[in-house]
């Protein structure tokens, strides 16, 4: 059985920026009838009964599923439900919206099978440990030293907790209200991971290779996901029955390592259901006070009146204590830029942050500067890119950029032995 089959058939179908140094410091002190169940049910059942289509041909895209069906499959949580939607980018694509954002974060939060990257266990339930989102290849098991190539996605699962890394993509550092750290990590699932190995991307040579006349662009499969997490220290006094917890790794300043756990503060979810990507985000309800950093934009009312009806059919899991805070699809909406942050990830410069615009600019140029620059200054503000694309900045000439898709993790690569040193090296720092 080929492993897109084999993760098929537990999916559920059967039964998604940080720099690696410490910065400066911010902060401070529906429902729908059963039968609409049932239906979900049924589509992805049907689904397990087409059998393997991926040897050599791409199989059908499944139908999406009714409106109702995703009330029900969020007014119960399943995995069967969940699936049908989260798992089908032509599900996503759809039905972009609130109540998508939810089944997507749910899914991603469902127990991962023991052993088996990325895959859905449907004999536990939402609450145990590692999700499914926890087991996807982390940045530092993907972008190797010396460009070297990653171990391969099914290799087991992760056998060590993962390596965070220190500060936000702006450089500042977020502290908790007791001075500790937000620290940060960034996974790829298995259609991300699986591309950036076919083409070689790993490393800075395949990405350099990319600026040769008549290389094929980047571009991502639609089920492509990243995420990019946020965690706090678990110290005395946090109410772990609130939070996501996890292990982590965690870089020490005299170059060692060690162990903590740690707190789900914020996930950033992205998604290549869409040609510009879906990005979603969402934060434990108790960040304005745990951590000091309170929200700058509004909460849109669609937004809110799922999380006050998704949240009660949560309660005796940690994920009754998170909400979605938005999500995006647009540069501009309006004749306005579209704005999205989260107050873990992008702290200082919520009021410019728009995930969309900024993943935009991912980019790579064996020119005298790899990556395009983030950000600029306005009245001596740090500001974020929003709104749509430059386009000049993109092309063949020596000095312009090739794309890589929105996906900005790609700065991680390394150089090789033989790869181009100084200038034209490659910079750390995934968004």
């Amino acid at each position: 059985m080929c492993r897109g089959c084999e993760e098929d058939s537990h999916n559920g179908l059967t039964g998604l920026r940080a720099t690696p140094y410490p910065g400066l410091t911010t902060g401070g002190p529906l429902p729908n009838s059963a039968r609409s169940l049932v239906a979900a049910g049924a589509v992805a059942a049907h689904l397990i009964a087409v059998g393997c289509g991926r040897s050599d041909r791409p199989r059908p895209a499944p139908p999406p599923p009714p409106p109702a069906a995703i009330d029900a499959g969020l007014a119960a949580p399943s995995l069967p439900a969940l699936a049908a939607i989260a798992a089908q980018p032509d599900a996503i694509r759809a039905q972009v919206g609130p109540a998508t954002a939810w089944a997507i974060f749910l899914y991603l939060n469902w127990p991962a099978m023991a052993g088996k990257r990325g895959v859905p266990d449907p004999a536990q339930r939402l609450g145990a440990t590692p999700t499914v989102w926890q087991t996807w290849k982390e940045v530092h098991e993907t972008y190797l030293a010396g460009g070297a190539p990653p171990a391969p996605w099914a290799d087991g699962g992760p056998t060590t907790p993962p390596l965070v890394s220190l500060g936000q993509i702006d450089g500042r550092t977020l502290t908790d209200t007791g001075g500790n750290p937000i620290v940060y990590t960034v996974g790829l699932n298995a259609d991300t991971f699986s591309y950036l190995v076919e083409r070689g991307l790993y490393g800075w040579a395949g990405q350099a290779a990319l600026r040769a006349p008549g290389a094929a662009p980047v571009q991502f499969p639609p089920a492509a996901m990243e995420v990019k997490a946020s965690w706090r220290l678990v110290t005395p006094g946090v109410d772990r029955d609130r939070y996501l917890i996890a292990q982590a790794t965690i870089p020490t300043d005299d170059g060692g390592v060690t162990s903590a756990t740690v707190a789900l503060t914020g996930l950033h979810i992205a998604s290549k259901a869409l040609p510009n990507w879906l990005w979603i985000t969402f934060e434990q309800i108790d960040n304005p006070t745990a951590t000091g950093a309170a929200p700058r934009l509004p909460m849109d009312p669609a937004v809110a009146a799922a999380n006050a009806a998704i949240q009660p059919t949560l309660v005796g899991t940690p994920f009754q204590y998170y909400q979605l805070v938005g999500l995006q699809t647009e540069f501009v909406s309006g004749g306005a830029p579209t704005l999205l942050a989260n107050t873990q990830i992008e702290s200082g410069f919520q009021s410019s942050s728009s995930c969309i615009s900024c993943h935009a600019l991912a980019s790579v140029s064996t020119g005298p500067t790899p990556r395009l620059p983030l950000f600029g200054f306005v009245a001596g503000n740090l500001v974020g890119p929003t709104g749509a694309p430059p386009t000049a900045p993109f092309g063949p000439g020596p000095s312009q950029y090739s794309g890589l898709d929105f996906v900005w993790s790609m700065r991680e690569a390394k150089a090789g032995p033989t790869a181009p040193t100084g200038p034209t090296a490659p910079t750390g720092g995934a968004r």
